[in-house]
């Protein structure tokens, strides 16, 4: 954007973010765990809209991190020697996620290193020579943990419990807006709720990573976490200019509406306004009609 305003040329950004995945302890667990492994561990989490961490019930907090677990190791039996599992780009960033991982060790967080063939020594969470780091699992994270406050870019997971619905949704908007959000549940009411109570870029319901696959569908954040959208015909609309253009014609209105004024203006100017306040008390309605639920619960 520094770069682009020195030309005035305009800019759409896609920026990162922690994109957080709610679960609901209604949803296929089994389901949501292979699914939110799929997302977070596709490029080793190098994706700007991988699931950053999952916000689960606490009732079911133990039985989602059991699925989560199979479905990982499912994935990738040997995450280390794998040709189908990703390198870390940069020596750089495999010292940063380790760092995060053991900085959160340091604070409390317990690790559970999903290393099914033992390829790792006890307690690694990787190997630098081929700069590839197992899935994990965090768990008991807080807020202090740099784990808990960067974007991962990674395969760590942070699990963080929640007690109810609102306590999931604060959790999301006392946090910056994310570039994706997941959510997890057969409950239409619920997701509706989430959908319009939650602010981020995209969503997708039941799934990881695929409203970013839609080319129908623009794509782009919000706040922190971008301006502007792409993809499909919002892609053409975006990098291109609309240019709006009013051609008169030989008998105008506003012939009649300029200095001196007189009767007519005044008529006009009180059509006018009797035309917009009704309009407004109908524009109202229906707001209030809009506002109303259209999803039903199953």
């Amino acid at each position: 954007m520094r770069l682009a305003s020195a030309n005035l040329t305009p800019v759409t950004l896609e920026l990162g973010g922690k994109a957080p995945a709610i679960v609901h302890q209604d949803a296929d667990l089994a389901m949501a765990a292979r699914r939110i492994a799929r997302g977070k561990l596709i490029n080793a989490g190098q994706t700007c809209i991988a699931p950053d961490y999952l916000l689960i019930p606490r009732t079911v907090k133990d039985a989602f991190t059991e699925h989560y677990r199979d479905a990982a190791t499912t994935l990738y039996p040997r995450p280390i020697d794998n040709p189908e599992y990703t390198s870390i780009i940069s020596a750089r960033h495999f010292d940063r996620i380790t760092g995060l991982a053991e900085e959160a060790r340091m604070k409390g967080a317990k690790l559970s290193i999903l290393d099914p063939a033992g390829e790792l020594p006890a307690g690694q969470i990787g190997a630098a020579n081929v700069r590839k780091i197992a899935p994990v699992i965090l768990s008991d994270v807080t807020d202090d943990m740099k784990v808990m406050q960067e974007e991962i870019f990674g395969p760590l997971l942070p699990v963080v419990p929640y007690d109810g619905l609102d306590e999931a949704i604060a959790f999301v908007n006392s946090r910056p807006r994310p570039l994706s959000l997941y959510y997890f549940d057969r409950n239409r009411d619920r997701v509706g709720r989430v959908l319009s109570e939650t602010v981020s870029g995209g969503v997708s319901v039941n799934d990881t990573l695929m409203h970013f696959a839609q080319a129908d569908l623009p794509f782009g954040g919000i706040g922190s976490s971008g301006m502007g959208a792409y993809h499909g015909f919002d892609g053409f609309r975006t990098f291109s200019h609309q240019k709006g253009i009013f051609v008169q014609s030989r008998y105008a209105v506003s012939d009649w509406l300029t200095p001196p004024y007189g009767l007519f203006f005044a008529l006009m100017t009180a059509f006018t306004d009797w035309r917009l306040g009704g309009r407004s008390a109908a524009q109202r309605s229906g707001a209030d009609s809009a506002r109303s639920p259209r999803l039903r619960g199953n």
